[in-house]
């Protein structure tokens, strides 16, 4: 629940990242400083400004000899196209990789903004170069309304270098083509920096939903864990634990034995067998793999579960079992397990003369049940282990049930788990 509540935090803020991208310098669009991303629009606008520096004085050359040029106004016209094109190719990689340079991305405004005007003047070819310096302009200001001020400005230059000297119609013409360069360069750049405003949201948001998506991974991670320690917990109950209670008894039944000179050599055989099955289950437990019995299936398991208890307790155990084919190992486990906490509180808490295992088919489930003639319990009363309760979540996830019933005389543990899930 709280990771859907990041993941949808991510997406709300989506408003917000929306106004702060407006704020965000244009440069930053190009990608991340150091990026791979960055290194080639760097490259890719070092080319595009270095071609049209190239394109720039190839146009003086051809006018100077042509003749329709003089050879002073060439000389200006490259000084100023040369000088442009130094100033970019040497601070536009600053500009555009390092936020921290506001200065440098200025003086690359002004030179475009005054040499550009400067070379059209002596070559009125040259305006042409403005399909270079407007998206520059653009690139390197920080904010839509500066970007929008420096185009202004050197459309408004721009035109004075076209129209100067000449007459009305020269004027109108130069106007006609300035509004129009204007116009356009207006349109690209707003459209442009809504695509990249665009795609910068998209990034952010995909940014904030993949890390939402790695907490909810973590989450998931630390949910297998805690479900991995319990069930953890609940097999070493259930195997490791039971063994070593019955150990318990069976060396107390060897100091009364023993205090009253009667020690006999098959109750210590029964406490060498008890320990050997717990260190048995701890090495089964190590290997990740709980065995269901030694024998060859669950009825067999529960055959030879009750023989050991029956021999160390002492008690008569009575065992009716069905062969049960086909149960997947997991439901086998869990039904042994109950078998086990089933006998193990009967022969340590009830007091009961007899006890009886029962394992059948019931109404497409497999059920499995314990009864004892003790001295009964409230169920309702909670319990200072956590044996059945972890049974009963244990058979809860397979689709089972555990139910208790604690009348004296007649104390009844019954596990069922449903035949639809069991395995052919």
């Amino acid at each position: 629940m709280m990771s859907q509540a990041r993941v949808a935090a991510a997406v709300g803020d989506d408003r917000g990242a929306r106004r702060r991208s407006r704020a965000l310098p244009a440069r930053t669009l190009t990608g991340p400083r150091g990026t791979d991303a960055e290194r080639v629009d760097v490259r890719g606008w070092s080319l595009a400004y270095g071609a049209a520096g190239v394109l720039g004085i190839g146009i003086v050359v051809v006018g100077a000899g042509l003749g329709t040029l003089s050879w002073a106004a060439a000389v200006g016209a490259l000084i100023a196209v040369a000088a442009q094109v130094v100033i970019v190719l040497v601070a536009l990689p600053r500009v555009l990789s390092d936020d921290g340079a506001p200065v440098l991305a200025t003086v690359v405004a002004v030179s475009t903004v005054l040499l550009l005007p400067l070379a059209v003047a002596n070559e009125g070819w040259l305006a042409m170069l403005q399909f270079a310096s407007y998206p520059l302009l653009w690139v390197i200001s920080s904010r839509r309304r500066t970007a929008i001020a420096w185009t202004a400005l050197s459309t408004a230059l721009v035109l004075v270098a076209l129209g100067w000297g000449g007459d009305v119609d020269a004027w109108m013409r130069a106007t006609l083509i300035q509004a129009t360069s204007f116009a356009g360069s207006l349109w690209l750049g707003l459209w442009f920096t809504a695509v990249y405003q665009h795609a910068a949201e998209t990034q952010e948001l995909l940014d904030r939903l993949t890390a939402a998506q790695d907490e909810v991974a973590a989450l998931h991670r630390e949910a297998g864990v805690l479900a991995e320690r319990e069930r953890l917990a609940a097999e070493l109950h259930d195997t490791i634990a039971q063994t070593l209670a019955g150990t318990v008894l069976l060396a107390q039944r060897s100091r009364r034995e023993l205090a009253s000179g009667r020690l006999a050599d098959d109750t210590l055989a029964l406490v060498e067998e008890a320990a050997r099955e717990a260190l048995t289950e701890t090495r089964t437990l190590v290997a990740a793999g709980a065995p269901v019995s030694p024998g060859a299936g669950l009825a067999d398991a529960v055959r030879v579960l009750a023989a050991r208890i029956a021999r160390e307790s002492g008690r008569d155990i009575a065992v009716r079992v069905a062969a049960v084919a086909g149960l997947d190992r997991e439901r086998e486990v869990a039904l042994l397990r109950c078998a086990q906490e089933g006998l193990s509180n009967a022969r340590r808490h009830s007091a009961a003369r007899s006890i009886e295992v029962a394992l059948v088919d019931v109404d497409g489930a497999v059920e499995l049940r314990v009864t004892d003639d003790g001295v009964g319990f409230d169920p309702a009363t909670p319990a200072d282990g956590f044996g059945l309760a972890g049974l009963r979540a244990r058979l809860h996830g397979l689709g089972g049930s555990l139910e208790i019933d604690g009348t004296p005389g007649a104390v009844v543990l019954t596990a069922r788990v449903p035949r639809a899930a069991v395995g052919a």
